[in-house]
Order: structure tokens, then C-alpha cells, then sequence
């Protein structure tokens, strides 16, 4: 990570793009994402952590629509679970994508390649990513900021009051609370929408 950060803007555009390989291959970027905000400070770790998810959700979206439409709407339907939540974003737009981005479990692939099978248009879905991925990314990149600046103090880099330091501890302690609280809430919010989708149907 120091390398990137050292190569400049360079660094910033092979980070967004490491960023945007992991959520192609399904892998976590929670660690990338925590260490942007170590390396890059809150700011601009929040900007290119959700620039480069948004960038994923784009391709995992282009993928649907254009290159892989009819196999991933197999997989879609042979999963029950999958299929309501396709269902869901289909029927509420937007909306539903932005309060998914919220939360760090959720199926963040999922919900893009669903709504590349809707007919919502590619810059709604963009932005409305980006925007509900800018919460997460904010979390994350603070609590690497946080960590960066105990790990700096504790090795001797950096001189900090102990006063200043427990609050950033203390706030450290309440964004994951809400971290935690707003992936509670997506959750709730989908089955409701899932249930709903399915009562719908049914009836």
C-alpha cells in the first residue's frame, strides 16, 4: 500500500483498479478498503474506495445487460433467495440499490448484476452506487485512518495527546456501531421488499 501511495496519482488509478479486480474475482476488499484510509488518510481513501466500487458494480452490470444476460438470469432463478431479491430490484429501482450499498454483507454483485437484467438506466444505477457506497467507504477508510494514526503513535512516528487519541478510538468505536446498525437495517429493509415482491406475485 505504501508503494501506491508513494507512486502518486499513479498509485490512486492502480488502487481503484487492484479495488476493482477483487470484486470481479468475489473477493473481500474490506482490507484494501481499511487500508486506504491508513495510507491515503479519510478523504481521499473514501473517494477512491467508492470510485472503485462503483466502477465494479458497473462491469458486474454490463456483464448482465450485454455479455452474459441469459446464463446469469438462470443462475438468478435457481436460487430461490436470489430470485426474490432480483424480483425486488426490478420492481423498486433505484432506491433499493442506493440502501444496499449500505451494508458490508450484503450481496453487493448480486444487486448489480440483478439490475442489469431491469431496464433502470446505466447512470441512475452508477450513481445511485456510488452515492449509497460512500457511507461504507467512509467507515472503512476512518477506521484505517484511525489505525494508521495509533499505529504511528505507538511506533514513535508521530507524538499525540492521549486525549485527542481516545477520541479518535471512541469514534472509531461508534462508526462501527453504525456500520453494524446499517447493515441491520438493509437486511430488514430487503426481506420486508423481498416479502413483499413475493406476496405480490402470489397473489
Amino acid at each position: 500500500m505504501e508503494q501506491i501511495r508513494d507512486a502518486g496519482p499513479a498509485g490512486c488509478v492502480w488502487f481503484v483498479v487492484l479495488y476493482v479486480v477483487l470484486g470481479a474475482l468475489f473477493l473481500p476488499g474490506s482490507i484494501l478498503t481499511v487500508g486506504a484510509g491508513a495510507v491515503y488518510g479519510w478523504g481521499t481513501g473514501t473517494f477512491l474506495v467508492a470510485l472503485g466500487s462503483t466502477i465494479g458494480a458497473a462491469l458486474n452490470f454490463y456483464t448482465s445487460r450485454y455479455l452474459a444476460r441469459g446464463w446469469i438470469e438462470r443462475r438468478l432463478e435457481s436460487r430461490p433467495r436470489f430470485r426474490h431479491l432480483a424480483h425486488a430490484v426490478g420492481s423498486r429501482g433505484w432506491p433499493l440499490i442506493l440502501l444496499s450499498r449500505f451494508s458490508p454483507v450484503f450481496p453487493h454483485s448480486i444487486v448489480s448484476y440483478a439490475a442489469g437484467l431491469t431496464r433502470i438506466g446505466a447512470m441512475r444505477f452508477m450513481l445511485a452506487s456510488f452515492v449509497g457506497f460512500l457511507p461504507l467507504s467512509a467507515a472503512y477508510a476512518y477506521a484505517g485512518a484511525v489505525l494508521g494514526r495509533v499505529a504511528m503513535v505507538h511506533s514513535g512516528v508521530l507524538t499525540e495527546d492521549p486525549l485527542t487519541l481516545t477520541v479518535w478510538i471512541a469514534s472509531l468505536v461508534v462508526t462501527v456501531l453504525v456500520t453494524v446498525a446499517g447493515a441491520v437495517f438493509v437486511a430488514r429493509a430487503f426481506r420486508r421488499a423481498e416479502l413483499e415482491e413475493e406476496s405480490g406475485r402470489g397473489g
